[in-house]
């Protein structure tokens, strides 16, 4: 088994190097073929070694002396990074269906993407006009404004409530009695109006891109002479959440980074009595833990999906729990940030903290679809991070699990139905697949079909670009999956019929197990993972001499 083992090579490739990963010196090394980077070698030029004076020769080397400071050695250096990187592929969505690909089928599995991240960027059949940005009292009327933002306040905000909403509609009608009175605020109202937008209509509309793009001039051109006010940080904060569920991962995580900075920057994070902030960014307690919080909440999984890193604060506090609602549940939301910080790539966990955060996330009772989707991307994560470690759970546990990926994907078809496309809804989806594959059980299989289903649901219901690719690599996936069980099978078959091609063999031997043959025979099947869930006791009772030569059985 030791032979098996991928050994680090004394040269890298440059990407490698780079990148500070294991290679295995190959052409191409197995880490570019999986992250399909363009594998290359460059010569080493011979270092001159440089004596410092009174610096030991060769050969009379120094003993170092005890009072030098306790220095890690190359090899735990490296055992971190390669733990860091496992992390970091595991938390990212990407990075793991791109190594079931591989997994299954090296030469056809799919390249490295985020599939359905979100529904993807919706367009329209003639492009709109690339004018300047339309003034937010110019792009509809303030009767829709207002419908709009009530689609937002009864879908959105119950799951992101960071926003007084009795505030943002007498701030909406005193901006419609003052047209030539613009502020940043034109950013919230903009932002609100186009989340209530994508949450009514299936299809794209052009009030919705004049609306995205009235919000984003807001924001850009928004010129800071001291810390942000918290309209800016809210401007930004809705800028996060569309993009989310609209756009690229990059897109994202620079505007989710960049909203961070401005929560820092403004001093609202902070729970200390004596920070001192600008009179504008002062606000309710609650509102601002809820605005910092969903801010987190954004970066920190938007920087796993594409492992890069996430933006903390200096003093690394989680806001305290906001207070509870009637009718919202965003403190369900943010109840699972420290799980979510904590699966941080730089932080290894053992396999007791694994698994017992997996059974812990799946007692907690979350109420409405959205917030069940959040708890299953959690659960999906630590899912990939166990496999990753090669760390067996528990039949029981694994029931569970089973039994909560069926209810998100009932979550999930929900919202479609709803018209509600969170970014969580095709994300899930498309994750459980994969991570079924990977658990490769009948039960885990068994739940295989609901899964395409309400993928299929979701890509003919958003019929964009992205669904339809996503659906695409999912169906690829299963074929691989199915196609290496057959190559599987086939070979199974063949050696099985061994005995019928030697008339030498007139019957198979015998097996009449005692309890301590029994006993053997459990401890070996224990040792082959794929045979840990076999019936023992039904295979030891067939009557293996029909089997053998064709019969029932």
């Amino acid at each position: 088994m030791e032979s098996l083992k991928r050994k680090r090579s004394h040269l890298a490739c440059q990407p490698c190097r780079e990148r500070k990963r294991k290679c295995d010196g190959r052409k191409p090394c197995i880490t570019c073929t999986e992250w399909g980077y363009e594998c290359h070698y460059e010569t080493p030029s011979r270092r001159k070694i440089s004596r410092i004076p009174g610096q030991s020769t060769p050969s009379s080397p120094a003993r170092p002396q005890s009072s030098q400071p306790d220095v890690r050695t190359p090899n735990t250096v490296e055992s971190d990074n390669c733990g860091l990187v496992r992390n970091l592929e595991a938390n990212s969505g990407a990075a793991f269906v791109r190594k079931l690909g591989l997994r299954i089928d090296p030469m056809n599995a799919p390249r490295l993407n985020l599939f359905a991240w979100n529904i993807g960027a919706r367009q329209l059949s003639s492009p709109v006009n690339s004018a300047s940005a339309l003034p937010i009292v110019e792009v509809t009327s303030l009767e829709h404004m207002k419908s709009l933002a009530q689609v937002y306040f009864d879908k959105v905000d119950p799951c992101y409530g960071f926003i007084d909403r009795y505030q943002f509609f007498d701030r909406l009608d005193l901006r419609w009695k003052s047209p030539l009175s613009p502020s940043i605020y034109d950013s919230v109202l903009a932002g609100v109006a186009a989340i209530g937008c994508l949450f009514s209509q299936r299809n794209v509309t052009i009030t919705e891109l004049h609306l995205v793009r009235s919000a984003h001039s807001c924001l850009d051109s928004c010129h800071l002479s001291g810390p942000p006010s918290i309209d800016l940080l809210t401007g930004w904060t809705l800028r996060s959440i569309y993009l989310r569920m609209t756009d690229s991962p990059h897109s994202t995580w620079i505007a989710s980074s960049t909203l961070m900075h401005l929560v820092e920057a403004s001093g609202l994070h902070s729970e200390s009595p004596s920070s001192v902030l600008l009179p504008a960014a002062q606000c309710d307690p609650d509102l601002r833990r809820r605005l910092v919080g969903v801010a987190r909440h954004l970066n920190t999984w938007t920087s796993f999906d594409l492992g890069l890193s996430l933006v903390s604060f200096q003093n690394n506090e989680l806001p305290l729990p906001i207070l509870p609602k009637p009718g919202d549940y965003t403190a369900e939301v943010l109840g699972l940030l420290p799980v979510s910080v904590s699966l941080d790539p730089g932080r290894l966990k053992d396999e007791t903290d694994l698994t017992s955060t997996l059974s812990k996330i799946l007692e907690g009772t979350h109420s409405q679809p959205p917030s069940v989707l959040a708890q299953c991307n959690l659960v999906l994560c630590i899912l990939r991070r166990i496999h990753t470690e090669n760390i067996d759970i528990p039949s029981t546990l694994e029931e569970q699990v089973l039994g909560f990926l069926k209810k998100g994907l009932s979550s999930a078809r929900a919202l479609v139905m709803d018209c509600s496309p969170w970014h969580q809804v095709p994300n899930v989806s498309f994750q459980i697949i994969c991570v079924l594959l990977v658990m490769d059980t009948r039960s885990s299989l068994a739940v295989l079909p609901d899964a395409m289903q309400t993928l299929s649901l979701v890509a003919s219901t958003y019929d964009t670009e992205t669904m339809r690719e996503a659906y695409g690599a999912a169906c690829l996936l299963v074929l691989l999956h199915q196609q290496r069980r057959k190559y599987d099978v086939a070979i199974f078959t063949e050696t099985l019929n061994i005995h019928q091609q030697n008339p030498q063999i007139t019957s198979p031997p015998q097996f009449n197990p005692t309890t301590q043959d029994s006993s053997w025979l459990e401890a070996l099947v224990a040792d082959f993972p794929g045979l840990q869930r076999v019936d023992l006791d039904q295979f030891l009772n067939m009557d293996m001499t029909n089997y053998l030569l064709g019969g029932s059985g």
